[in-house]
């Protein structure tokens, strides 16, 4: 088992309960210390709470256990808006938000800029300013990332 795998594997007991879930786990390596990086989120937004509560937990039960064989920085946060997204069930929540998104088709790779209109099971339907409408199987999305509206 990995490093990221046992971290996800003793956090979930702290993210089970708040119906929280890990988006992504990045270990960055650095000359002094390693700096261990947790995006979570829930269904309807994460809070700055729960990141520290996670953080609290995660922390001691990674000291107890000795996981990390280096000195290292614990940083939990939620994934930002410039992340781009990685998990199926993040699209949900964003219905009607505008993302610059790559998708791969049959005769390459296509970039729009679009409204996310709908989520159902692996297809997420987009609508473009020019009312195209754009359904994706998730597996196809290379990258999606919100724009802002400003």
């Amino acid at each position: 088992m990995d490093l990221q795998d046992k971290i996800e594997e003793l956090a979930a007991p702290f993210l089970q309960p708040t119906g929280a879930f890990i988006v992504d786990i990045q270990i960055v390596p650095s000359e002094q210390r390693k700096v261990v990086r947790l995006y979570i989120d829930t269904d309807t937004g994460i809070t700055i709470g729960q990141c520290s509560e996670l953080s609290r937990q995660l922390s001691a039960v990674l000291e107890i256990q000795d996981v990390v064989p280096s000195s290292y920085i614990l940083e939990v946060s939620s994934p930002g808006l410039k992340k781009p997204l990685k998990l199926l069930r993040q699209y949900r929540k964003n219905i009607r938000r505008q993302f610059r998104v790559r998708f791969k088709k049959e005769d390459g790779v296509i970039e729009i800029l679009a409204k996310l209109a709908g989520v159902e099971n692996e297809l997420l339907t987009f609508v473009t300013g020019k009312n195209e409408i754009y359904t994706i199987p998730f597996n196809k999305i290379i990258e999606s990332i919100e724009e802002l509206p400003w």
